[in-house]
């Protein structure tokens, strides 16, 4: 079984693409589910969420501001972008 621990990465930075509500919704469940919160403890379900999450080295999630969203969308190197419904789903193309 997949899970959004085993995406965690020291090496490169991991961006989780949630491509509508219903993705989003069972992303923050997953991610409370296994434990994972916000860097300040806050449980996933207990904010909003976004089209793009990030994953940090520490086992946290946080939105991305503007530099997380241009690295997100021009850097070539050190990121995984990952798209959670084909992740789920156990497809192997999950890397976008």
């Amino acid at each position: 079984m997949r899970t959004i621990k085993k995406l965690i990465n020291t090496e490169k930075k991991v961006y989780i693409l949630l491509k509508n509500k219903a993705i989003q919704y069972r992303f923050m469940s997953d991610a409370e589910r296994e434990g994972i919160t916000y860097g300040d403890n806050v449980k996933p379900t207990e904010r909003k969420v976004d089209d793009i999450m990030a994953l940090q080295p520490n086992g946290t999630i946080c939105f991305l501001g503007w530099a997380g969203r241009m690295c997100y969308h021009y850097n070539k190197e050190n990121v995984l972008r990952i798209d959670y419904e084909r992740y789920i789903d156990g497809a192997e193309n999950y890397i976008i």
